[in-house]
């Protein structure tokens, strides 16, 4: 493994252990989200707790520490795009796995936004697209999350990346299925949070 290499996983780790809702959680309610709600550290679940002005402020910042991850490698390492690619997957990983909430954080699915984003604006619409439709048809962010995970995989193939960085793509996806186990035993027993419920939330 270069150095660069670690360099790229380590700042895209570290932009990803940002943790917005956890902090306003503890700063304004003096709890933690991940106690209430869905228990996921996102924006979604923020919006359901806390309401939209927090929420919003979560996806905002959970989306720019995708981007800005990307962006800072790429602009670090102008000729690796490769690295730019990965740094954007480790601030991903991050948002899940934050080492100072015992590994526990959210789900991803802003972050991932902004990565798309990182890469070139047109994709980032593309995987907007791709979380706000599915998500609206079903009444479910889950869908919507499934649908830009799916696509990631498919996404980085297209865009001629490597093929070890489709297999990240790829473990990333089964990764995400796995942590969604609960909200889809939610959707069948009718008690997972609907959209919107969410867009009534003062």
């Amino acid at each position: 493994m270069t150095f660069e290499t670690i360099i790229a996983i380590l700042l895209g780790y570290a932009f990803g252990c940002i943790q917005p809702s956890y902090f306003l959680s503890k700063t304004i309610r003096k709890t933690d989200i991940r106690e209430h709600g869905s228990g996921n550290a996102g924006a979604s679940n923020t919006t359901a707790i806390m309401g939209w002005k927090y929420g919003i402020i979560v996806a905002l910042i959970d989306i720019l520490k995708g981007f800005f991850a990307l962006s800072l490698i790429k602009w670090i390492y102008p000729d690796s795009p490769n690295l730019a690619y990965l740094a954007g997957i480790m601030a991903i990983v991050g948002h899940i796995f934050p080492f100072y909430m015992r590994f526990q954080g959210g789900k991803g699915l802003a972050t991932l936004i902004g990565m798309a984003f990182g890469i070139n604006w047109k994709l980032g619409m593309i995987f907007g697209s791709l979380v706000i439709f599915p998500a609206l048809i079903t009444d479910y962010i889950v869908a919507g999350s499934f649908s830009a995970f799916i696509a990631l995989p498919i996404a980085t193939y297209l865009l001629e990346y490597p093929i070890f960085l489709v297999g990240i793509a790829t473990l990333l996806l089964g990764l995400i299925v796995y942590l969604h186990r609960a909200n889809i035993q939610r959707i069948f027993k009718k008690e997972e949070l609907k959209v919107s419920t969410v867009i009534k939330r003062r």
